[in-house]
């Protein structure tokens, strides 16, 4: 028979528990960030620099899930099927919604209406390095070995189509280079390869390459910025070497759900954007980038503008993903 206080009990808890089961309550005020990279590359490091904030606005914590491969496709699928309530979401580097769709008709996301934007929370230029054992400290010198020696000619990036692929295409098209491409999951194993001098060079972020420059397990060639940067001075940008068409910086994005109510969608970038303005919590984040917060409104005409710009220098250039 039943013990009219455990009736009782029950019929209290239900309201409460909605017929979930425990973990499932457990895990209802837990935000996860997906991350389509290994740990240690700046996507992870964004994660993790705004996963406080944004658990303490859905009212509890937040947790990162890393998921590497096919170009942050993972973890943008995450998202794109996850319930549309503000707590499932997508850090990534833009070129997943501005460059890959434009490159994989099959990507299995559209950028516009499957994801919107939260905020941006950095920005960052990209570089060429090269394999420190190579002999060569400028462009001219490390073209000239590269055509000394052909077989060994090599760059890697983070993935097949990836937009460090379409620079690195770029690049040896406009020096009237071949160089072969090999792709990575993340250029965390692209930079100990290079390092090693298992492949000549590599595209990476300026802050992910500057370490082993100062270091000399890699040589910095050229930079993406509009001007040279105040932390590699003595490095020329691809427009003073020739190569124009390579001055483009990228930000890193937080995206949600298209179908996240717009107050929540308020609600974390206000929240994202106002963390940022603590500099003791950003200064891990600096040594990678530059901080450049935006909110949600702004961001959604960043992402029409580089998407835009963005297709049609892939055009041009007629670049593919088997392309190197």
């Amino acid at each position: 028979m039943t013990d009219r206080r455990t009736f009782l009990g029950s019929l209290l808890a239900a309201p409460l528990a909605g017929g979930l089961p425990a973990h499932a309550l457990a895990q209802a005020d837990v935000t996860k960030i997906f991350v389509g990279f290994p740990a240690g590359g700046l996507p992870d490091a964004v994660a993790r620099t705004v996963a406080g904030p944004v658990g303490r606005a859905n009212g509890g914590t937040a947790v990162v899930e890393n998921r590497p491969g096919a170009n942050g496709r993972l973890a943008a699928q995450g998202v794109r099927t996850a319930p549309a309530d503000g707590r499932a979401l997508l850090v990534c580097p833009a070129s997943a919604l501005v460059h890959l769709p434009h490159v994989f008709p099959d990507l299995g996301y559209d950028p516009f209406a499957d994801f919107t934007p939260v905020a941006q929370v950095c920005e960052n230029a990209f570089a060429f390095a090269i394999s420190g054992k190579i002999p060569a400290t400028t462009m001219a010198e490390w073209v000239a070995w590269c055509r000394q020696n052909p077989d060994k000619a090599s760059f890697g990036s983070p993935g097949q189509g990836s937009s460090p692929h379409f620079m690195g295409v770029t690049l040896a098209r406009a020096l009237g280079l071949t160089m072969n491409h090999i792709p990575y999951r993340g250029n965390n194993f692209a930079l100990t390869d290079s390092a090693g001098g298992h492949i000549s060079g590599m595209v990476s972020t300026t802050g992910q390459l500057l370490p082993p420059h100062r270091g000399g397990q890699m040589r910095i060639l050229g930079v993406t910025s509009p001007k040279r940067l105040a932390e590699l001075p003595e490095v020329p940008t691809f427009a003073e070497l020739g190569v124009p068409a390579l001055t483009l910086t990228e930000g890193t994005w937080v995206m949600a759900s298209s179908k996240t109510p717009p107050a929540v969608v308020n609600r974390l970038s206000d929240a994202i954007v106002e963390s940022l303005k603590d500099a003791a919590a950003v200064q891990a984040l600096k040594v990678q980038a530059d901080i450049a917060p935006l909110g949600s409104r702004a961001l959604a005409a960043r992402l029409r503008k580089d998407y835009d710009e963005r297709g049609a220098g892939i055009k041009a250039a007629g670049f593919t993903a088997g392309q190197g």
